[in-house]
């Protein structure tokens, strides 16, 4: 409880501590905007306490359908100082889904990115209003034409709040501007929902009726419980509509509490932000951040590179996919600047960098490969030899590759990765680069991080220990029999980060519990104690999703994980799925990195003789020596990857693979907004070529 009052005064604590700290920037608002702590501290107030005098009260939901911005951070903490609750989406999320989060969430109130957020949902709001389903006591802005308040200088901060009406309950005179051009659809919207009863905000009222309630007597923060229900987080749905998981305010908080057990961060530190702030990952890490007087930087996957180059911020919390862009973006220069002599001494220092950082692995203790059984003493013994040998090497390639690496990727201490697996070359290139990359894991039912790597124990190819309070137990798929450490099996999550279950879904929730544990459906293992020069006891190491699994028809069970995963080391191709379920063999969509297509780009394929078959599927762009050629390098890749892997077996043989050109995206809904394929919707989308691979496939 101590910890959750201390959440609730958060900003007055950080505005006391840290108040002329900058707190956020809004670098690609115009002009840019930043807000120290003591001024978002007022914002927060000011928004909380304007949102009870348009009627909010404890208890209630409000649907937050909006994207990053340091409104967003204002409004979800207005909502939660209430004792609200908000249901949160991106305004740029199909209106089907938005529709269904609105009426399931059983909101009250809506607090929406702009006009154009407002005039796409309002068919769902009027016929909502008139049937008596929902009655809605408001719907406000974030932002409207005005992107700041007029004049405002470049980087600074806006100018007090305009008073508006005497209640600030009209939207034709609470700051929602309908006369300043955002055009007819809007102002009609603005009439049908004032005429059916709902009061329509702009920002600035909310915060002016707030400043006019704080002046007349001081702002609570609602008293809340750990179990009060803080957020409604909808999980994408694979099939069907999306399940509401139930996050309280004890979840929260003991996130903030326990992060700092994997990432240090001190007051006046920056993070670069580029995900969904609605993103449970995205959220209790700026949460964390902003806990340590922190400064967080918007961005956003189109700015990224640019934004990490102008800001240099101290810390990147960001997704496997971005750290994949920004490899193959280094490693495409690196090929464009150095050819001839000068390329094959730098590719003899990545090579000798490879060798020496993977020797230290073993020499240290901390190489997963000898995480269930001790190296051999042959192996120990190479591993000190490599590790001598290649020094040099490797502190000339600090001196002339990777400093320069380090200063263009402009990240001073610390990437926290998650949202999915990261590859094995990424972990050996960033390694060997000097920059730290903590991978962590965990789900939007466990708010989120389960497990994550340390600094001082940062043991690459696992995603590190459990949060401490949070009990992870590996069980037998199938008889749910708990198994020693070192086997692979189901992982089961319990402890004070662990949902509840979801909204209105006793059916849902039921099915994610098995006694008391929550089933993440991921499998996976911890690194058993008394291995002999093992320093990775208690590591948890991933190795898929349990619905994935591929069966074959001899019976062996395939992770398709870590295949996809070696198969996108190609800078070829983007994205890889595997099928294969009741065959014989194994087949692969393949998506293309076009770029790299564009661009000429193409590893050696190492084996020119491949046996794989491939076809493709009609799509723009020729792309190498046109469709044929592109489909035999392809399959020669596919081939060259899959064989590579440490633990390749015969049966791992990919047979044939379908190529398609198009990318996937959050948008057609076949990426998440953490950028992971979402299997079921490729396969739907893509289902006359997924036919195609499986006719071909042996049966």
């Amino acid at each position: 409880m101590l910890l959750l009052m201390m959440m609730m005064s958060l900003w007055a604590r950080n505005a006391a501590q840290w108040g002329e700290l900058v707190a956020v920037r809004d670098v690609h608002r115009s002009p840019a905007l930043a807000l120290t702590y003591s001024e978002l501290n007022e914002a927060v107030l000011n928004y909380a306490a304007g949102l009870k005098a348009h009627g909010l009260q404890q208890g209630d939901k409000v649907c937050l359908f909006a994207e990053s911005s340091s409104r967003w951070i204002v409004a979800d903490q207005g909502i939660l100082m209430n004792g609200a609750a908000d249901a949160v989406r991106g305004s740029s999320s199909p209106l089907d889904e938005l529709a269904f989060i609105t009426q399931h969430s059983g909101s009250s109130a809506l607090v929406l990115q702009d006009r154009a957020t407002l005039v796409k949902l309002l068919p769902m709001l009027l016929e909502a209003q008139a049937a008596g389903q929902q009655r809605f006591k408001f719907v406000a802005l974030l932002w409207q034409d005005e992107q700041q308040q007029p004049g405002s200088r470049p980087g600074s901060r806006p100018s007090s709040p305009r008073p508006s009406s005497s209640n600030g309950a009209s939207s034709s005179s609470n700051g929602a501007n309908r006369s300043s051009g955002s055009g007819s659809a809007y102002e009609a919207a603005v009439s049908q929902l004032e005429a059916a009863g709902v009061a329509v905000l702009g920002y600035e009222a909310v915060v002016a009726a707030g400043g006019r309630l704080r002046a007349a007597r001081p702002f609570q923060p609602a008293r809340c419980s750990s179990s009060s229900l803080a957020t409604l987080v909808y999980t994408s749905g694979t099939t069907g509509h999306p399940k509401g998981v139930r996050l309280s305010h004890g979840n929260l908080a003991y996130q903030v509490q326990h992060l700092d057990y994997f990432l240090q961060v001190a007051a006046g530190d920056s993070s670069l932000s580029l995900l969904p702030p609605w993103h449970i990952y995205q959220r209790t890490v700026a949460y964390y951040l902003f806990s340590r007087g922190a400064c967080e930087v918007f961005s956003s996957l189109r700015t990224f590179r640019d934004d990490l180059a102008a800001h240099a911020p101290d810390h990147f919390v960001c997704v496997p996919l971005v750290l994949d862009t920004l490899h193959n973006k280094v490693m495409a220069k690196l090929k464009a600047e150095a050819t001839g002599a000068k390329g094959a001494i730098v590719a003899a220092l990545l090579a000798a960098s490879s060798a020496h950082v993977a020797a230290r692995r073993t020499v240290a203790g901390v190489d997963v490969a000898h995480a269930r059984a001790a190296a051999p003493l042959a192996a120990r013994v190479a591993a000190v030899v490599v590790m001598a040998l290649t020094a040099p090497l490797y502190a000339l390639a600090q001196r002339l590759i990777f400093s320069k690496v380090r200063a263009a990727l402009g990240i001073r201490k610390t990437v926290v990765s998650g949202g999915g697996s990261l590859a094995p070359h990424l972990d050996a290139f960033f390694e060997a680069v000097g920059l730290p990359v903590l991978n962590g894991w965990g789900l939007t039912e466990t708010s989120p991080v389960l497990a994550c790597r340390r600094l001082s124990a940062n043991v690459r190819g696992s995603v590190g220990l459990p949060v401490p309070g949070t009990q992870l137990l590996v069980v037998d798929p199938l008889s749910h029999a708990p198994l020693p450490d070192g086997q692979q099996g189901l992982i089961l999550a319990a402890g004070p980060g662990v949902s509840s279950g979801y909204h209105n879904d006793a059916a849902a929730t039921r099915k994610a519990f098995i006694d008391g544990w929550f089933d993440t459906g991921d499998l996976g293992w911890r690194a058993p104690a008394g291995v002999a020069g093992s320093r990775m006891a208690g590591h948890i190491v991933l190795s898929g999703r349990a619905k994935d699994t591929i069966v074959l028809l001899s019976g062996k069970n395939i992770e398709p994980q870590p295949i996809e995963g070696a198969l996108e080391q190609s800078p070829l191709i983007k994205h890889a799925l595997l099928l294969g379920q009741d065959k014989r063999e194994l087949g692969a969509l393949v998506f293309p990195d076009e770029e790299a297509l564009a661009a000429g780009a193409s590893s050696s394929s190492g084996s020119s003789g491949s046996s794989s078959s491939s076809s493709s599927s009609s799509g723009a762009g020729g792309g190498l020596d046109g469709e044929a050629g592109l489909q035999r390098q392809l399959a020669a890749e596919v081939a060259r990857c899959n064989a590579a892997r440490p633990d390749y077996h015969p049966e791992d043989h990919i047979g044939h693979i379908q190529v398609i050109r198009a990318p996937l995206s959050v948008e057609s809904g076949t990426l998440t907004r953490t950028m992971k394929p979402r299997r079921p919707a490729i396969f739907e989308l893509y289902a006359p070529q997924v036919q195609q691979l499986l006719a071909r496939l042996r049966g």
